[in-house]
């Protein structure tokens, strides 16, 4: 190396090498000071990722019991309402039609106390439920569940699952147990429960529509008889069977009456004109006036007077029109009586299995590979989140500063 042509360039060179110098000391404290860091970050990385893997390894591994889903579907259907006029027959295939309101039912019933009721009764469920294993989360009675009847039931939600489609009318049932034929159990015992729900709520139906319609019969018969009762009494009282017919005799009557008050005028005039002096011109008068005051009577006995028909006929109008209103209604509640026998008789509402349940022979819970890393990448995540951060190294100009 040549030498520095003046003493300040030794000097700018004496610098040079103890900046160097203290550049390395600085350096290897900060390369002493990082260990502990480091190792805090690997204490996190433990704590936070590697341990919950393998806990959640072991858990899944070791306790995790096997769970096996028994799956049915069904649609619902009943009967299209059909007319009480028509006679004509109809096939099935043109009266049934899709139930959604009563596929909701079974579907909440399902999902309800009842359903699990159910289930206690005819599909042993405490029996499937307690071959759960060691597994705290899912052993019942345990310390995490306990062993009260809403405990009970909430663990019971966690096993079945209902799921109607609308579009379709296909309702899907899963029922999960530790064991396949405990699975096939519950699901058959619990969709052979919506059935008979279905039964009884169509059967309370039915009797409530033949209670009501005989009821009604009952109602419009007596209205009936007692307006047939009032008409009687009034003929009776009267001694009329029918006014209309009588006072159809009395227009019968006027009417040959007047004819002959014309015919004996027409003569009485002749006589009059031809011979005025003719002994049979009084009679002729005399006969004349006595058609016309019978005529009069009769007219009398039409109207006029309160012992007239025109009264009587108004009322016996009205009792009449009454009576027929009555037993009217009557008939058409007999035809509504009887068409609600043929409805108990023909209506049903019919759960269609669309897939029996069967015993499946793998097990479709837990998904242990993938829970294993979804532990995993959450603890990594939360790694990157909580991790100790170092402190940016100093710049290189600002080491010469």
């Amino acid at each position: 190396m040549a030498p520095p042509e003046a003493p300040d360039g030794w000097a700018d060179l004496v610098q040079l090498r103890g900046d160097a110098r203290s550049i390395q000391a600085t350096s290897a404290l900060q390369r002493l000071s990082l260990r502990p860091r480091n190792r805090r970050r690997l204490a996190y990385l433990w704590v936070l990722a590697f341990v919950p893997t393998i806990a959640a390894s072991g858990y899944f591994g070791l306790l995790a019991p096997d769970r096996y889903v028994a799956e049915a579907k069904f649609i619902v259907r009943k009967p299209a309402s059909i007319s009480s006029t028509a006679l004509t027959p109809v096939s099935p295939e043109q009266t049934l039609q899709s139930g959604d309101e009563d596929a909701y039912a079974v579907r909440d019933f399902m999902l309800s106390r009842d359903g699990m009721q159910a289930l206690l009764d005819h599909g042993d469920l405490r029996r499937a439920i307690g071959r759960s294993g060691p597994d705290p989360l899912w052993s019942f009675p345990g310390w995490l569940n306990g062993d009260t009847e809403e405990q009970l039931y909430r663990y019971y939600l966690n096993l079945v699952t209902v799921m109607h489609e609308t579009t379709t009318g296909v309702t899907t049932l899963r029922v999960q147990a530790f064991e396949p034929n405990d699975a096939l159990r519950l699901a058959t015992s619990l969709t052979d429960s919506g059935e008979a729900l279905l039964n009884r709520l169509q059967a309370r139906a039915r009797e409530d529509a033949v209670r009501v319609a005989t009821a009604e019969v009952e109602r419009t018969r007596d209205l009936a008889t007692a307006a047939q009762a009032v008409l009687t009494d009034f003929r009776t009282r009267e001694a009329l069977v029918d006014p209309t017919l009588l006072a159809q005799t009395v227009l019968s009557t006027i009417t040959t009456l007047s004819l002959r008050v014309v015919e004996a005028s027409a003569q009485l005039d002749l006589l009059q004109h031809a011979s005025a002096g003719s002994p049979q011109i009084p009679p002729l008068r005399s006969r004349v006036a006595a058609l016309q005051a019978q005529i009069d009577r009769e007219r009398a006995t039409l109207a006029g007077t309160d012992r007239s028909f025109a009264p009587k006929i108004a009322e016996y109008e009205r009792l009449l029109l009454l009576r027929d209103f009555a037993v009217r209604n009557f008939i058409n509640s007999l035809s509504a009586l009887e068409t609600a026998r043929l409805d108990a008789l023909r209506q049903r509402v019919y759960l269609e299995r669309v897939v029996e349940p069967r015993a499946a022979d793998q097990a479709a819970y837990p998904y242990r590979v993938l829970s294993v890393l979804i532990v995993f990448g959450l603890g990594l995540l939360a790694y990157r989140m909580f991790r100790p951060v170092s402190p940016p190294a100093p710049s290189l100009r600002a080491q010469f500063r």
